[in-house]
């Protein structure tokens, strides 16, 4: 027992001390076995989901605060908390999209409706009760307004992007602009009519995250901070002992996460300070 004490404490004196050479300080952690996906608020609160499409609440403090149990459970493509008031998930799985409010309490869920999207491969939510949709039967881009239950746009994708696979792994509305990660191919990049802009060479393999106008994502052991306007690219090692899959960031903290933890740091005592 003993031994196991020690080799535990020279453990976290080993993290605490790697962790202070490099510039990170300790981080606060949050284990979260079967971590699926995470998205941050703009209050700084911290939500996770299941691989059952369970939503967990944290707060910036690593301290658990609320939970929600969809009826129907399946894994989630989609977990957004990032809009002023409300959070959105999507399932492909499910086929069914839900908006909650801050307290994680359903204010609107559905099923996808078959008679207008045939088989919606990923979605986000945009703004004016908008959801964008990619219904992969016809490779075409659809605007969903989910409160009068009708498609108000529609774009062939396969017109658009020309000599692509359309294998799309995530979708996102940010400053008015909605990002496509294409798999092998980049980050796409439409305007709020669906329009194409032109196209970032960057293959994240998480989800995409963004702070201010940077698309940010992990890269070989590096913070890769991608300027999507001027396509400036900056870079900054990750804390040592850290093996995460993916980064998001938010005004005072950078959250790293794998498959089972989330690790908070303050980003005012990182190497971060004051560049992003």
């Amino acid at each position: 027992m003993k031994f196991k004490i020690l080799i535990l404490s020279l453990f976290f004196l080993s993290f605490h001390l790697s962790g202070q050479v490099d510039g990170w300080g300790i981080p606060k952690i949050i284990d979260f076995p079967r971590l699926d996906k995470i998205s941050l608020d703009n209050q700084g609160f911290i939500f996770l989901a299941d691989l059952e499409g369970n939503l967990y609440q944290y707060s910036k403090d690593a301290k658990f605060l609320n939970n929600f149990s969809p009826p129907r459970q399946g894994s989630l493509s989609q977990l957004e908390a990032f809009w002023t008031v409300n959070i959105f998930t999507f399932s492909a799985d499910l086929q069914e999209y839900r908006i909650l409010d801050r307290f994680i309490n359903p204010v609107a869920e559905n099923r996808i409706p078959m008679d207008l999207i045939n088989l919606a491969k990923a979605a986000t939510l945009g703004n004016n009760n908008i959801i964008w949709v990619f219904d992969e039967t016809d490779l075409s881009l659809k605007q969903f307004d989910y409160i009068r239950n009708r498609i108000i746009q529609n774009q062939p994708l396969n017109l658009i992007i020309d000599r692509s696979s359309l294998e799309i792994v995530d979708i996102k509305e940010y400053q008015n602009l909605l990002f496509l990660n294409i798999r092998d191919e980049g980050v796409f990049i439409l305007d709020n009519q669906g329009n194409f802009i032109k196209k970032l060479m960057a293959k994240p393999t998480q989800k995409l995250g963004f702070w201010k106008g940077y698309l940010i994502y992990l890269e070989d052991d590096k913070i890769v901070l991608l300027n999507f306007q001027s396509e400036k690219v900056e870079s900054i090692n990750i804390p040592t002992g850290i093996k995460a899959k993916g980064i998001l960031v938010n005004q005072n903290q950078i959250h790293f996460y794998d498959a089972n933890q989330v690790w908070i740091f303050d980003k005012s005592k990182t190497p971060a300070n004051g560049i992003f």
